[in-house]
């Protein structure tokens, strides 16, 4: 007798009510998305009773937003007009109970038995708390970038704000004890070097924030390569061949910034040629489509090549790299390859690097090739030392006081007539009231508390005076990218601070005049010492005095060259000997060449923190006293410094007077 279970079929009950055992969400559509049947866990999220009331139902008519439910009828149609499953995908939902939650949804279409599709089926999953976690390592890693990136801003510009602060009270010193004008000026030039090295180190912050100079020009960029190469050459031990299969193409790009990020690459592969390497330059035209891994959009692109046989980096160092203040060199800030790889994303490139240990890196750079348009300006002149003398009506609209003072006293020392506005409607007043005051107009960005008051200036002006040069000199600019071309453009964009160099030669580039501007080479030192020594308070005294003349040597660490300089004048002035080191290893090598009565030395130096070194001195030398001068430091404050050993701890933005005291109070006779 035969077994009637051989022939049995599972009914429709009990394919519900496995379904409804499963759990994860399960649905079935038709052809119009509309509900065929799901099982109880997607009837429980839905806040229907029962799968049965799921059936006749469109996305609309259940829990989810409008735009959800169009999101899943999107990914419905194109997995039925394309007849392939999409799967693992990440969406949001809605719920009947308010909460919302994140999925992951799988589809694959539904067929008949003739393999004709008739609708979806799909299924998802609950992972809400995985992406609340996803998130928070998230927001933790930009937060920890940020950190790091406050620190190292910290770091280099107390460098900088000591150099500034020091040689402004040197120069006060030697002023009231009538030192004559060129004993001034080099302490005038300390500070000129020392807001240079700010203005880079800003420029590649700006870079990193994507807030860079827009001043874009178009160039052969065949030619630049080959002229930055070739400059490069002269830098660099290492061989450097450069290959070129396409001599032709132009690019639309900022020339400084393209430079810049060549100019670091080809350094940074010298660097990495321990045994000097040759380097291999390679240029050539490639096509990017929509199906290629770049994130690039689909175009014509220059390749650039940068491959060297040095000594590679691993994998962790391959996804640190392009991460601000990560660095494999022994004296790098970590900054360089951040900001090359923003300057690119600008240009609407990519940069990628493929590297292993013991056997070289290559970076390559892609940048879209120009379609030459005759709306796209042209390349601006280079700017030269040379200070350029002119005349001229000018509106000037700055609204800090002192920014607008020192170019107010600049403008007409260069020969011009200057008209200053530091409220953005005044200022409009006016442009409209007296459009033909003026032969150039010269703005800020940000004006008051309007965020793009630049362009209102900018708009007012080009109403009236079409043909009127404006020229926007900022530190920083918002949405400027987004302007459409159909707009008035500024005639230029230059990036605060400027010399008086350059502020006088694109002046006098656009300004409309009938007079002959004169080029001069340089202004006056004696004028302006005499300048200084007019303005300052004859009788000041300071309280930091030059020293007995005495025999005590002071070894001064550091990895910054202007602070160890600037340190150095300033103890010598004090009758001190100074003896220099670049960092901890070269410090210690210097102990054992010489005796020294003190030790001031920098906290964060790439080769040895300031902490391990005096940890060694104070094994070797216990009685030497140490004062830790730094710009930026977790560890170290004024209550634990006596646990590292430290005597006196300076930051180096406060007054070089409290480190002259401390220098002397150590050095005192005990």
């Amino acid at each position: 007798m035969k077994s009637n279970h051989a022939n049995a079929q599972p009914s429709i009950g009990l394919f519900q009510a496995v379904l409804d055992a499963l759990p994860f969400c399960v649905f079935w559509k038709d052809r119009d998305s509309v509900g065929l049947g799901c099982n109880q866990a997607l009837a429980d999220v839905a806040g229907l009773t029962s799968p049965a009331n799921y059936i006749g139902k469109t996305d609309y008519e259940l829990p989810w937003t409008a735009e959800e439910a169009d999101f899943y009828r999107d990914c419905d149609r194109r997995v039925m007009e394309s007849g392939k499953a999409e799967l693992n995908i990440i969406e949001s939902q809605r719920q009947a109970d308010g909460r919302l939650a994140w999925l992951e949804t799988s589809k694959i279409p539904l067929t008949d038995g003739n393999g004709n599709i008739i609708g979806i089926l799909g299924a998802f999953h609950d992972i809400s708390e995985r992406k609340r976690v996803e998130d928070e390592n998230i927001a933790n890693q930009k937060l920890e970038s940020l950190s790091t990136l406050a620190a190292g801003l910290a770091h280099d510009f107390n460098n900088v704000l000591m150099m500034i602060t020091g040689s402004c009270q040197l120069a006060k010193m030697k002023m009231s004890s009538g030192a004559n004008d060129a004993d001034i000026l080099k302490y005038l030039n300390n500070i000129e070097s020392a807001t240079s090295q700010a203005s880079m180190l800003t420029e590649k912050f700006m870079n990193y924030s994507k807030r860079g100079a827009v001043t874009k020009t178009v160039c052969n960029f065949p030619q630049m390569l080959e002229e930055i190469t070739s400059f490069m050459q002269s830098s660099i031990s290492s061989t450097i061949k450069y290959n070129v299969d396409e001599n032709s193409g132009n690019l639309y790009g900022e020339i400084n910034q393209i430079h810049q990020v060549m100019n670091n690459l080809l350094l940074n592969a010298a660097q990495a040629s321990s045994h000097n390497e040759e380097i291999i330059v390679t240029l050539k035209h490639c096509e990017i489509n929509g199906s290629d891994t770049l994130p690039l959009r689909p175009g014509s692109y220059f390749e650039i090549s940068i491959k060297d046989q040095g000594i590679g980096m691993s994998e962790a160092q391959k996804q640190q790299i392009f991460k601000p203040y990560f660095t494999t060199k022994e004296y790098g800030h970590g900054l360089g390859l951040s900001s090359c790889v923003t300057i690119i994303k600008n240009h609407n490139g990519a940069i990628q690097v493929d590297s292993q240990l013991g056997l070289g890196s290559t970076f390559k750079v892609y940048l879209p090739i120009c379609q030459q348009n005759n709306n796209i300006k042209l390349q601006h002149l280079p700017f030269s030392e040379d200070i350029v003398q002119g005349s001229g009506r000018i509106l000037y609209i700055e609204d800090d006081i002192n920014t607008q003072a020192s170019t107010l006293e600049l403008l007409q020392e260069l020969g011009y007539q200057v008209q200053c506005h530091c409220c953005l409607q005044t200022a409009i007043i006016d442009i409209k009231q007296h459009p033909d005051s003026f032969d150039l107009v010269i703005t800020d960005f940000i004006l008051n508390s309007d965020l793009q008051g630049g362009l209102e200036i900018l708009d007012a002006v080009k109403l009236l005076r079409p043909d009127c040069p404006v020229i926007l000199i900022t530190g920083y600019f918002k949405n400027l990218e987004h302007r459409a071309e159909t707009k008035p453009q500024f005639s230029f964009i230059a990036q605060k601070p400027l010399g008086v160099a350059k502020i006088s030669q694109l002046v006098a580039r656009f300004i409309i005049s009938e007079d002959i501007v004169q080029q001069q080479g340089s202004l006056s030192p004696t004028n302006q010492g005499n300048s200084i020594l007019e303005n300052s308070s004859a009788g000041e005294e300071l309280a930091i005095k030059p020293s007995q003349s005495n025999n005590k040597n002071i070894l001064i660490v550091d990895d910054e060259p202007l602070i160890i300089k600037f340190l150095e004048r300033t103890l010598t002035c004090h009758n001190y000997n100074v003896i220099t080191a670049n960092g901890g290893l070269d410090a210690l090598d210097k102990l054992k060449q010489q005796n020294v009565d003190l030790i001031i030395t920098d906290q964060n130096m790439p080769d040895m923190k300031g902490t391990e070194l005096i940890h060694v001195v104070k094994r070797l030398l216990p009685n030497t006293p140490i004062i830790i001068c730094s710009g930026y430091s977790e560890k170290i404050n004024e209550h634990n410094i006596a646990q590292f050993g430290i005597n006196y701890l300076h930051k180096k933005t406060t007054n070089i007077e409290g480190l002259i005291k401390a220098v002397t109070n150590l050095l005192a006779p005990q």
